[in-house]
């Protein structure tokens, strides 16, 4: 089994960063915040991928944006729960934070989003692209920037979600809700959809969860098999999808 420090190399060297990247990309977080302990030195980063040491709240949190997976995942992999991380006045700081919520509020009208052409439908993966390249409305560009939610695309081949999540949509994901939810749904429609990160690309789907087990389950209709993938290793929830929006009309690559 992958040790925390070897977790935490693997997610950096997926996106073929250095430690000397990490540190650059943190420093830049610490600048932005006017708070050095979001720093990260190649040092320090030597440590904690060999095991000796465990990130601190600020350090989880750098990781968490440098390194594109949910906070909670890094609180995960070093055995560390949320309660145990941060202090009393953190947390309802953090809860204030997560207690937002995604509104159109702001626009007197309904809108489409009009993409620049070198924008990608080919796989289902996180938005890369600034809003203004995905066309998006001002007044929801300012929502987004909030920074607890992320834009996702849905593949064009991309039918695990079926009607409700057509393939080469874009969809809103609020991070805070990065946990599976268990209800008395009364229809499809009501149970929650969650955008995860896994070791063979992203999904879109449902989710159930198992002890340290995600199962990841498609709409009935879709030619999508279930996939089951051991938690944090090798799938994280990025977060719950609270916003479609379904394509006009996409051209299909070749």
């Amino acid at each position: 089994m992958t040790s925390p420090g070897g977790w935490l190399r693997e997610r950096r060297e997926e996106l073929h960063l250095s430690r000397s990247g990490v540190e650059r990309l943190t420093s830049a977080s610490a600048s932005e915040a006017a708070n050095e302990r979001y720093r990260i030195r190649r040092g320090r980063l030597a440590d904690l991928e060999e095991d000796r040491g465990a990130p601190d709240i600020f350090e989880a949190a750098s990781l968490s944006e440098c390194y594109k997976v949910p906070y909670l995942a890094v609180l995960q992999a070093f055995g560390m729960k949320v309660g145990e991380s941060r202090s009393t006045s953190e947390s309802a700081s953090i809860s204030h934070e997560l207690s937002k919520q995604w509104s159109f509020s702001d626009t007197d009208r309904p809108f489409s989003l009009t993409f620049q052409s070198n924008i990608s439908f080919a796989t289902t993966r996180l938005v890369t692209e600034s809003a203004e390249e995905l066309g998006v409305p001002a007044a929801v560009h300012r929502q987004l920037d909030l920074g607890q939610f992320r834009l996702g695309i849905i593949g064009v081949n991309d039918d695990t979600m079926g009607e409700l999540v057509p393939a080469g949509s874009v969809v809103v994901i609020d991070k805070s809700h990065n946990t599976v939810e268990i209800g008395n749904w009364k229809s499809i429609r009501e149970r929650p959809i969650y955008f995860v990160w896994h070791e063979n690309g992203f999904s879109c789907s449902w989710c159930c969860m198992a002890r340290e087990t995600l199962y990841i389950v498609p709409y009935p209709t879709s030619h999508q098999p279930v996939m089951i993938f051991k938690t944090p290793r090798a799938a994280t929830i990025i977060g719950r999808v609270i916003h479609v929006w379904p394509p006009l009309i996409i051209q299909r690559p070749g």
